[in-house]
């Protein structure tokens, strides 16, 4: 073979890697399709309130793709409340969840829709189609009280197991410290702090106990006691 037919034959070679590659580039599709979402249905919740927004998508294109998921919540007068984005990267056929958490700032009802972006000018997928009012702002049903079982400055003294939150009411989250995990054993000290404040059928005071950890505690349930004053 003579070098000018060699060169011949590499050239066209090379040709035919182009025109494949080229092939193959127009081939690639990408598209994603929004499998779920929650809250699917109305839910209420109280000013203060946190609420997961969840969506999950599905890679229906055929090549590992990178996606911008997004929430977005706008109140009734359609302002802006709440945009939360998230870049996922899926692989053809599977599937990515994300998951915001939402804090309810104010009473009233809020649309909400999810979006699939696949990159930040195009979008690929959307629902619900037209925003949905799916998220009702609630007042707080914390009040103070009118009567309890301490003042402020009272030594007291954990009963049970007993939850410390970070404010009066039930769906209020629990404090973070070193020393707390999960609940206060019986028969830790504190000294209240402040209170009496009624949330949820209960009666809430703040506690500072000797650990370190300070929060607001229920009172007790009926006529179940889960916290005791000490004397002296």
């Amino acid at each position: 073979m003579t070098m000018a037919s060699a060169r011949r034959k590499m050239k066209l070679a090379l040709g035919l890697a182009v025109i494949l590659a080229a092939a193959l580039a127009g081939c690639a599709r990408i598209s994603a399709q929004i499998e779920s979402f929650s809250p699917r249905e109305p839910v209420r919740a109280a000013v203060g309130e946190t609420i997961p927004l969840k969506l999950t998508v599905i890679n229906t294109g055929n090549r590992t793709t990178q996606f911008l998921l997004k929430a977005l919540l706008w109140d009734d007068q359609g302002r802006a409340v709440g945009k939360y984005e998230t870049w996922v990267t899926v692989k053809p056929g599977e599937r990515a969840t994300q998951t915001w958490n939402h804090q309810v700032s104010a009473e009233g009802t809020f649309t909400l829709q999810f979006q699939v972006w696949k990159d930040a000018k195009s979008q690929i997928a959307v629902s619900p189609k037209d925003p949905q009012a799916l998220v009702i702002g609630v007042p707080a049903e914390t009040t103070v009280a009118s009567s309890g079982k301490f003042k402020i400055g009272d030594k007291v003294r954990t009963v049970v197991n007993l939850k410390v939150r970070t404010e009066p009411g039930v769906t209020n989250p629990e404090v973070t410290h070193v020393n707390y995990r999960g609940s206060i054993p019986p028969g830790i000290e504190g000294q209240i702090v402040d209170g009496p404040k009624s949330a949820d059928g209960y009666t809430w005071w703040k506690v500072k106990f000797i650990t370190g950890v300070e929060g607001w505690c229920a009172e007790g349930k009926g006529g179940e006691s889960w916290l005791e004053k000490v004397s002296g």
